[in-house]
């Protein structure tokens, strides 16, 4: 192993040079890179010992090269004291609104629920931050060469057939249709907002709702199970999203950065629905909100780690006349395509070491020997 590389998985690189100048930026980004994919290594993984001291140490080395700390915070690396030096920083990516202490959060979901440490280590993990990847929050709109979003356009006519179908059978098969919250996490029951938000959930983690696909979703399911960037993913979802006239969606964000989000609409209202992101971290005060607008047939795909909201302006009496049409989507979340394939594996293991969720229905995939980018 080169001496820099050694320095690094030891935590004893520091934001100055030797030569007491600062790292250049790339110097920084790689330098982080490669503490990221430390942390998120089977091997370390594996050893409660050496995650808690990789984890430690990235989250201070993005808190010094990020500027996210007190100037008189220092940190001790080994004898050596790694003190924050003004100007020697990266510019802070969007979607890093905080660093959430591992140490911390371990200590305190044990403490206060008894959990079996790996079921904690596994809470933990899903937020963490992955320093490195490129960060924006829309990838794509109208076009898009993400293999995902080309292979949704491409059966764009059998799936929105699929879910115009299931929509036309809604009074029969409301037990399916559920407030958000209720099939996926009951945060977000805090952000449905005003309005009518509604899902049917198709998959999660590894498990797909058979009589959902088998009777309804053949060929969305198909896609599913031909897209392993989606289903390899422990933190997936595959989701049939509507929202009806006069809702909204709060600003949020998701818990993670290490996945996108894909949406395809199959029935867009004429006027008023959109998707609000800002493009920087931190707080909403003074911030200038970008927004999108999907296009029928085309996949948008936007990283959810960024703040965002989901609006439909019209009121409901506005569009009561053509019965109420909603923002009818379908809604996946697939890793980021720069997460490597050994992150993804170990990440996608270690997760689901702490358990989950099988519930009654549903049909679980196998764990795949190799996984596609």
């Amino acid at each position: 192993m080169p001496v820099s590389a050694l320095l690094v998985a030891l935590g004893l690189a520091s934001s100055e040079r030797l030569d007491g100048q600062c790292q250049t930026p790339e110097e920084m980004a790689a330098e982080l890179i490669s503490l990221r994919q430390i942390r998120n290594s089977r091997e370390t993984l594996a050893d409660f010992t050496k995650l808690y001291t990789a984890t430690t140490n990235l989250e201070w080395k993005m808190r010094t090269f990020y500027n996210l700390k007190d100037e008189n915070d220092t940190h001790d690396c080994g004898g050596k004291v790694d003190t924050w030096q003004l100007g020697c920083e990266l510019p802070r990516p969007g979607n890093l609104h905080d660093i959430k202490s591992h140490a911390y959060y371990v200590g305190a979901i044990r403490k206060l629920h008894a959990f079996p440490v790996q079921v904690v280590q596994s809470l933990v993990a899903s937020e963490w931050y992955h320093p490195g990847l490129t960060s924006r929050p829309v990838w794509c709109l109208d076009s898009c060469d993400l293999p995902l979003a080309q292979r949704l356009n491409a059966h764009f006519g059998a799936v929105s057939k699929e879910l115009l179908h299931f929509w036309s059978l809604k009074h029969e098969l409301k037990d399916h249709l559920r407030g958000v919250g209720a099939h996926t996490t009951s945060f977000d029951r805090l952000i449905a907002g005003n309005g009518t938000w509604q899902d049917v959930r198709l998959w999660r983690g590894r498990a797909f709702d058979r009589q959902l696909c088998d009777r309804y979703f053949r060929v969305t399911c198909s896609l599913v199970e031909a897209s392993p960037e989606v289903w390899t993913n422990p933190w997936s979802h595959v989701l049939i999203s509507i929202l009806m006239p006069n809702s909204w969606v709060p600003f949020h964000q998701g818990h993670t950065n290490g996945q996108l989000t894909y949406h395809l609409p199959v029935m867009l209202p004429e006027a008023g629905a959109e998707l609000a992101l800002l493009e920087r971290g931190g707080t909403l005060a003074e911030q200038e909100t970008g927004t999108v607008s999907w296009t029928l047939g085309r996949t948008l795909v936007f990283d959810d780690s960024f703040t965002h909201a989901v609006r439909y302006r019209h009121a409901w009496s506005e569009a009561h006349s053509s019965g109420g049409a909603p923002r009818m989507l379908l809604l996946m979340r697939a890793w980021h395509p720069e997460l490597e394939m050994k992150e993804r594996m170990a990440l996608r293991e270690f997760i689901r070491r702490g358990g989950e969720e099988e519930p009654e229905g549903y049909d679980m995939l196998p764990a795949p020997g190799q996984m596609a980018p």
